[in-house]
């Protein structure tokens, strides 16, 4: 699907915007991932533009993740998808509490002999922004991710303390954190003490201030690049 048209089709859907929109999607056109993996898709405009990019392409498969509760969202990514005509592309997948439980029966079944087969070429984390949860997450994503592929963070700079008229954000309840967990950004703490740290990473690049990338090889540059974003095409 061109951009033009999966870009018309999500003009009013929240969360993403065109921008990041084409970002994704030119990525995904260019790096070509036999199997991709979301989790978190909230409204699920992310899950369409990364589908609509391997519909471009005419293969791959996207298997996205979100909490039960996120089908009450108006509209939910089943109606999006729907819409699109992009099933062939998407694979949906609901838990109650968290994706890592998804991520561990996805290690089960990737299990054999003892050893866990990676079987993703990129995954895009869009869930709660949380320390414990996502930085869990990391750990558990790199055992399904090959060689040479990619993670994405969004919301490198993100916290609590910035919103804080929201009770609950995907599960997780501010009253029960500490002050410092409030107002520090728990993406960039993961991705920093976690992801550059590990010997596993390389290609580090923070876009914006909202976007963190690495590339799962230990071949690469060790320095961490600052961009900005690509722009819509005009």
């Amino acid at each position: 699907m061109k951009f033009e048209t999966v870009k018309e089709h999500l003009k009013d859907t929240p969360y993403m915007g065109i921008d990041e929109g084409w970002e994704l999607y030119s990525f995904i056109c260019k790096s070509r991932p036999r199997t991709a993996l979301e989790l978190g898709h909230a409204h699920g405009s992310s899950s369409i533009f990364i589908a609509a990019a391997l519909d471009e392409l005419g293969e791959g498969i996207l298997e996205t993740v979100d909490l039960e509760g996120s089908v009450d969202r108006v509209p939910n990514l089943e109606q999006l998808v729907s819409q699109t005509g992009l099933s062939p592309y998407i694979r949906i997948f609901r838990e109650k509490n968290s994706y890592t439980w998804f991520l561990k029966k996805k290690i089960e079944e990737c299990t054999s002999n003892g050893m866990c087969e990676p079987i993703y070429d990129f995954c895009f984390v869009d869930g709660p922004k949380n320390w414990t949860i996502d930085g869990f997450a990391f750990f558990l994503v790199n055992k399904l991710l090959r060689e040479n592929g990619w993670i994405l963070f969004d919301d490198y700079t993100w916290t609590h303390g910035k919103h804080k008229d929201r009770k609950v954000t995907d599960g997780i309840t501010v009253r029960s954190l500490g002050v410092d967990e409030i107002n520090q950004a728990h993406i960039e703490l993961i991705f920093n003490l976690l992801v550059v740290q590990s010997n596993e990473y390389s290609n580090f690049e923070i876009q914006d201030s909202w976007w963190a990338w690495a590339q799962k090889t230990s071949t690469g540059s060790r320095r961490v690049r600052y961009t900005s974003k690509m722009m819509q095409p005009c």
